[in-house]
C-alpha cells in the first residue's frame, strides 16, 4: 500500500530527446510522488510536448534546443533541487516508468528504510516483474543501480562529485555508484520492486555462431550507442586502473559482451565496426562528450 505521506523532500528529474506521447503518461507514472518535477529537453527542435507538460504545475521546464546528453542536466537538475532545499532526487528516463504498485512499493520502502545518512542512492530492479514476486522490502547493498528509477542523496551530491559529463550518456551511472562506493558510501536495490525499463531494443535471432541455425532472445543496440559504450570503456578504464582495477575489469567484461551480441546478432555489424574505430580514436585524441561526427 501507498505511504500516507511522503516524508522527504523529494524531486524529480526527467531528460527528453525526442519524447513521444508516451512520455506524458510515463512522468504521471511517479508525478504524485514528488513536490517537484524538472524536465529538460535535450531536442533540437520545438517540444512536441511541452505545452501538454507545462499543465501540470509541477514541472519546471527547461529546453535551449541543444544536445547536452545526460550527464549535465542532471548535474543541473540536482544543483536546481539542492538550492530548492530538496533532499533527494528521483531521476528517470523518458521512456521508463512504475505501476501504480510498484511506485507505492518502492516509496514506502523507502521510507521506511533507516537509517539513510550514508546512502548515495537506492534503486529497483527493473525489466519484467515475475509473476510470483514478494512485496515485502527486500534490500541489497550493490553499487550497480542505473539511473532511471534511482533516488540520489543530495546531501552527499557535492561529496561523491558531480555526473562525469565526458561521458555524455553512457556508464554515467556505473561511474557514479562506483565512486560513492569507493568513498564508504552504499548503494541499496529494493529487489522486490519492478521499474518498466528496457536497455536496447530486445530480439530474437540467430548469428553466425550457430549457423542462423538456433535463435535466441538478445537485448541489442544502435552502432552510435556502441560508440559511446566502447569509448566511454576506454575511459572509465583509464580513469580507475590504480584506484580501482576491479571495476575496470568489471566494465571491459560488460561492454564487451554487449558489442559482441550487437555484432552477431544486430544487422549492422559493419556500421558497428565503423563506430567502434572511431570510439578508439577519438578516446586516443581525448575527444569526449558528444560524438563529434555520426557516420
Amino acid at each position: 500500500m501507498r505511504s500516507n505521506t511522503i516524508r522527504m523532500k523529494i524531486a524529480a528529474v526527467v531528460i527528453l530527446y525526442h519524447p513521444t506521447e508516451n512520455t506524458v503518461s510515463n512522468i504521471q507514472s511517479y508525478y504524485d510522488y514528488a513536490e517537484k518535477i524538472f524536465v529538460f529537453d535535450n531536442t533540437e527542435t520545438e517540444s512536441k510536448i511541452q505545452d501538454k507538460l507545462l499543465a501540470f504545475h509541477k514541472i519546471e521546464f527547461h529546453h535551449d534546443f541543444k544536445n547536452e546528453g545526460i550527464a549535465k542536466r542532471l548535474n543541473d537538475a540536482c544543483e536546481m533541487a539542492r538550492q530548492n532545499q530538496f533532499e533527494w532526487l528521483l531521476t528517470m528516463d523518458q521512456d521508463s516508468y512504475f505501476s501504480n504498485t510498484a511506485i507505492a512499493d518502492y516509496f514506502n520502502c523507502f521510507n521506511n528504510y533507516a537509517p539513510k545518512e550514508n546512502i548515495a542512492m537506492f534503486g529497483t530492479k527493473f525489466g519484467r516483474q515475475p509473476e510470483q514476486f514478494s512485496n515485502s522490502c527486500l534490500s541489497t547493498e550493490t553499487d550497480e543501480l542505473i539511473t532511471s528509477g534511482m533516488l540520489v542523496n543530495l546531501s552527499l551530491f557535492k561529496k561523491i562529485g558531480n555526473f562525469d559529463e565526458a561521458l555524455f550518456i553512457d556508464a554515467i551511472d556505473k561511474d557514479y555508484c562506483v565512486r560513492a562506493n569507493m568513498l564508504g558510501y552504499s548503494g541499496i536495490q529494493f529487489s522486490n520492486i519492478y521499474l518498466t525499463h528496457q536497455l536496447g531494443v530486445e530480439v530474437n535471432r540467430s548469428s553466425i555462431k550457430s549457423f542462423f541455425l538456433l535463435k535466441k532472445q538478445k537485448i541489442i543496440h544502435s552502432p552510435l550507442r556502441c560508440y559511446y559504450m566502447y569509448r566511454n570503456m576506454l575511459y572509465l578504464k583509464d580513469k580507475y586502473k590504480n584506484s580501482n582495477e576491479k571495476f575496470a575489469a568489471k566494465i571491459r567484461e560488460y561492454v564487451m559482451a554487449n558489442i559482441k551480441t550487437c555484432i552477431f546478432y544486430g544487422r549492422d555489424s559493419l556500421k558497428v565496426f565503423r563506430y567502434l574505430m572511431l570510439a578508439y580514436r577519438d578516446f586516443k585524441r581525448n575527444k569526449m562528450g558528444r560524438i563529434i561526427r555520426e557516420r
